[in-house]
């Protein structure tokens, strides 16, 4: 009839979108298909609980180990060092674990020593002249326990002299040098932190100068009279 109106004409792409929609329907991708209304919040919360876990794990503290819990030899006097930091110490061998002369080892000397390995990072300086001199004193090291306790091999150090050695602790700048020499330790004084003489009137002996947060002992003015 004449008050019919024509049919509307139906676009092309809108034909092939409709369609495309329809086939996506019947098809389901594949993130279509994990998240749907009863699995959603499973996998969103799983994927929070992850983030947490990474963010907590990665902002944990490290642990540390000291020497002291690998080698199970404790402190000389329960002091780590200031701050839980091992202080830098610096030692000369002769005439404390190494004897005057033929350089034997001193058994008395070397159980406070392995203590302060523990105790300290510790610069050990010898009198050698000769690569087997050295090599040779080296093995006297490993065979007490020294490197085992903590000392490091490349803290070891040899001089031919004892400017030599004086020169070096002078370079070192150690907290503490523990001295049998007493020219060597007259040469440090003012040079260094501190100095123990070790068989001095304040440190007699190896045992209580080798424990760090010991005091010297008491001189009675009147015996020096």
């Amino acid at each position: 009839s004449s008050n019919s109106s024509p049919p509307l004409a139906v676009s092309p792409v809108l034909t092939s979108c409709a369609r495309g929609r329809a086939q996506m329907g019947g098809a389901p991708g594949l993130f279509g298909g994990l998240l749907d209304k009863r699995t959603a919040p499973y996998v969103i919360w799983t994927a929070v609980a992850l983030a947490c876990a990474l963010f907590f794990w990665l902002s944990r503290p490290r642990e540390q180990k000291s020497h002291s819990d690998a080698s199970g030899i404790g402190s000389p006097d329960g002091n780590s060092g200031l701050g839980g930091r091992r202080p830098k110490v610096s030692l000369g061998l002769d005439g404390m674990l190494l004897a005057l002369g033929g350089g034997s080892l001193s058994e008395a000397a070397v159980v406070p020593f392995l203590q302060l390995c523990v105790a300290a990072e510790l610069f050990v300086i010898a009198r050698a002249s000769s690569d087997e001199r050295e090599e040779e004193l080296t093995s006297a090291l490993q065979a007490v326990g020294a490197f085992d306790a903590g000392l490091r091999r490349h803290r070891v150090m040899f001089s031919s002299t004892p400017d030599g050695r004086a020169s070096m602790v002078r370079q070192l700048q150690p907290a503490l040098h523990l001295e049998a020499d007493q020219g060597v330790a007259s040469s440090l004084e003012g040079k260094i932190s501190g100095v123990r003489v070790i068989g001095s009137t304040e440190w007699p002996t190896i045992d209580r100068a080798f424990k760090l947060s010991a005091s010297p002992v008491a001189v009675d003015p009147g015996s020096c009279s």
